[in-house]
C-alpha cells in the first residue's frame, strides 16, 4: 500500500469530524486520520513531539474554549508547525476570517460544502494537492 498520510482535523462537531473522516477515505489515498475537539486539545496532540505530527492539519475556526485563530496563532509561534500545512474548514465565508486566516498562516480557507459529494471532492483535491503535487516541507525534531 502506498504511503498513508496524517491528517489531523480539528471541529468541535462530532458529525463534521465523522463526515470529513468518511470523505478523507474515499479514492486511492487512505489517510490516517487523528481528531482534536478544540484547540487546546490540538495543541496538546501537537506537543507529543515526535509520537504524532501530522502531514496536514484541517482547522474549524468556530470553538468553544480555544478557537481556530487562537490556534493558528500558537502553531505560528513555534519553530516546528509553520512547516505544517494548515487549511482552514469553516462555515464562515466572511472577508475579515479569510484575510485574518491567511495572515495568521493558514494555506488554505475553504467554507465548508453543503453535501457530502461536495466535501468528498474538497477532501480529494486536498490530498491530491498536499500529498501529491507539491513537496511537503521536512519536519525538524527538536529535542525537548
Amino acid at each position: 500500500m502506498a504511503n498513508q498520510f496524517k491528517v489531523l482535523v480539528v471541529d468541535d462537531d462530532p458529525d463534521d469530524q465523522l463526515l470529513i473522516e468518511e470523505a478523507f477515505q474515499t479514492g486511492e489515498m487512505h489517510c490516517e486520520m487523528q481528531f482534536a475537539s478544540d484547540g487546546r486539545q490540538a495543541l496538546s496532540i501537537l506537543d507529543k513531539g515526535e509520537s504524532y505530527i501530522p502531514d496536514l492539519i484541517v482547522l474549524d475556526l468556530n470553538m468553544p474554549g480555544m478557537n481556530g485563530f487562537e490556534v493558528l496563532s500558537q502553531l505560528q509561534a513555534t519553530d516546528l508547525f509553520p512547516r505544517i500545512p494548515v487549511v482552514v474548514l469553516t462555515t464562515s465565508s466572511e472577508a475579515d476570517y479569510i484575510d485574518k486566516s491567511y495572515d495568521l498562516g493558514a494555506k488554505s480557507f475553504i467554507v465548508k460544502p453543503k453535501s457530502f459529494r461536495e466535501l468528498e471532492n474538497i477532501a480529494n483535491n486536498l490530498k491530491v494537492y498536499w500529498f501529491k503535487t507539491v513537496s511537503l516541507a521536512r519536519i525538524p525534531f527538536q529535542a525537548k
